[in-house]
């Protein structure tokens, strides 16, 4: 008798457990037999997918093909042509290698594999489940074309957490592009539904990046050149004046292969921090190191590498951006010119009192009333102790004023601070309100009750439409939320190709605004693809829309905007912090202030 607790997994078993490793999603399958197709020579590669790859993936090349022998073959667990020893995991000129893809893929679902070699050798194989069905001649042109149906029919679970129909698309359609970048001499056709998505002509790439993102972005981009400790860095950034990119507009290759660091994303941001916190390049980098020097055998699904030396590629890709954008800017003398009257002349110190005193003259201006000396005397006031600091000449001994009681509340009076904050001082201290966090507060509890009620936010119509230009995501995206974007104030219709046209934004949406607003927002939706909750889908179009449409860091308001600004942040159902879970004010007492000056 076997008392033993410990067997071997049947193969069934093991086949769905590796598939679960590789192929989490449809767009892991496309991504696995397009590297394929890439490694058997192919000039021409072409996805089709049916309700976001669920129902069908088809994926064709005009390669080399199989002949009758390796069709057998390509189907089993750790089959390949890429590997001969396990010296050559440390030295891949190729994509695929692991022979777990096609296994993995068929293991899932029901897959047909038709492929043809120079010799005219074609046949055909059906197999379901990972087991085979039927192998028979199949007349066919060169090359091989792979159709998957009903992936993960027998993995319903799997299947339950994948995301819409139009998420899955995205999906796919990102890793189409971000390989399609990679190899700009190949030519990419991406349909869903057979309809036309993605075309990529052979050529250039900086032609692929205008098939890509769009040929606006992409006329601007810079070229990357530089070698450093053995690291050489290619491809384009975008320069220091269009920074306004997105998330999925930021590609990064080890070896032509499409891979994610964060360390390296790091390196991206700090480089382009000098030319403003908010920058969002455009990047398609391309980076190549000794064998040595990285391993891909990290992840399954080979998205993530491991550096050897973290350190060194960071300062490589970082010195290599700088680099550039300091070449960009050669001949540019930077100046700052003070004679705009937002800046305020430096006072030599011997003055600063009286100039204090015309600078309480001029808040009080803006409120129509003038401040009687006391009130001026107030802001040098010692709290802790209640004494007066004269702001006159000494006169001798000069009894002071008897205590005030303390005023009621009122409403402070408001200046901007580095048009970012609103500041006022009433009779608890000093209040500073994040312009940006504050109105993106606002915006978000009025988009909510828009979209929860089905009404529609005002908007301005335009008299001359804003052509704005979409990348192919963003294309797709807006398919799925333009009647979210409408209830919002925005219309935005269709021109021709991948340009679209503003036609009305919302009433208090400046025009100069209105194409980056929609691009962030379409942004904010790409990344919340994949949610089926509707509340929370909700939530998400509401914070984007609050987020793009809300004043910013960097815009002037007007007395009566901050007085509305605060008035409308008092009654919103949490005045106190962003959407976003980030501080709306703050309050410094006076007795806070006290301990700072250690009084």
């Amino acid at each position: 008798m076997n008392s033993s607790k410990i067997h071997l997994l049947p193969d069934e078993i093991i086949n769905k457990i590796a598939a679960g490793e590789v192929i989490e999603r449809p767009a892991s399958a496309v991504k696995e037999l397009i590297e394929n197709a890439i490694d058997a020579g192919a000039t021409r590669i072409q996805v089709q997918i049916e309700e976001g790859g669920k129902k069908k993936i088809q994926v064709s090349d005009n390669g080399k093909g199989m002949g009758s022998e390796d069709l057998d073959l390509c189907y089993l667990r750790h089959t390949t042509s890429k590997l001969f020893s396990a010296d050559d995991l440390f030295h891949l000129q190729t994509n695929g290698f692991r022979g777990e893809a096609v296994a993995s893929i068929a293991a899932v679902s029901k897959m047909t594999i038709t492929s043809a070699t120079d010799e005219g050798e074609s046949n055909r194989i059906t197999l379901e489940g990972g087991k085979v069905i039927e192998k028979e001649p199949f007349a066919c042109s060169r090359g091989t074309t792979f159709l998957i149906e009903n992936l993960f029919f027998n993995t319903p679970v799997r299947r339950t957490f994948l995301g819409s129909e139009t998420s899955e698309c995205s999906k796919v359609l990102d890793v189409v592009i971000k390989t399609a970048i990679a190899h700009p001499d190949i030519r990419f056709d991406y349909k869903v539904n057979d309809k036309s998505v993605f075309i990529g002509v052979p050529g250039e790439l900086k032609t692929r990046m205008a098939e890509a993102i769009g040929s606006g972005v992409a006329k601007s981009l810079l070229t990357v050149d530089y070698s450093e400790a053995g690291v050489h860095v290619s491809g384009f950034i975008s320069p220091t004046s269009e920074t306004n990119g997105k998330r999925h507009h930021q590609f990064l290759y080890l070896r032509n292969r499409p891979i994610e660091n964060k360390m390296i994303g790091k390196a991206i941001s700090q480089a382009y921090e000098p030319y403003g916190a908010q920058c969002k390049p455009v990047t398609a980098l391309f980076l190549d190191l000794p064998d040595t020097e990285f391993d891909v055998n990290v992840h399954p699904a080979k998205r993530e590498v491991r550096f050897a030396n973290q350190n060194l590629v960071f300062l490589v890709v970082n010195h290599a951006i700088r680099e550039t954008l300091k070449k960009d800017l050669e001949g540019d003398t930077p100046f700052i010119d003070l004679s705009d009257e937002e800046y305020a002349p430096q006072v030599p110190q011997a003055d600063w009192l009286h100039e204090q005193k015309k600078v309480a003259n001029t808040y009080s201006a803006v409120t129509n009333r003038t401040p009687d000396k006391d009130e001026i005397q107030d802001l040098f006031s010692q709290p802790e102790s209640g004494k007066i600091i004269s702001l006159e000449p000494d006169q001798g001994n000069v009894p002071p004023p008897p205590p005030r009681e303390p005023a009621p509340w009122a409403p402070p009076t408001l200046f901007q601070i580095a048009k970012t904050y609103i500041a006022g001082e009433d009779s608890e201290g000093l209040l500073i309100i994040d312009q940006h966090a504050a109105h993106t507060r606002i915006l978000y509890e009025k988009a909510l009750d828009s979209l929860s009620n089905g009404l529609q936010l005002d908007s301005q119509e335009l008299l001359f439409p804003e052509l704005i230009e979409f990348s192919k995501i963003e294309k797709e995206t807006f398919k799925n939320v333009d009647a979210q974007l409408k209830k919002l104030g925005f219309s935005v219709e269709a021109f021709g190709g991948d340009t679209y046209q503003i036609r009305a934004i919302p009433g208090n949406l400046p025009l100069s605004r209105a194409a980056k607003a929609v691009h962030d927002f379409l942004d904010s939706c790409i990344d919340s693809e994949g949610e089926t909750d509707m509340v929370k889908i909700q939530e998400s179009i509401a914070k984007a829309w609050a987020k793009t449409n809300a004043f910013q860091a960097g815009d002037k308001l007007s007395a009566e905007e901050m007085s509305n600004l605060v008035s409308q942040l008092m009654i919103t159902e949490d005045p106190f912090k962003s959407p976003f879970g980030t501080p709306t004010l703050m309050r410094f007492t006076l007795e806070d202030l006290a301990k700072k000056f250690k009084r």
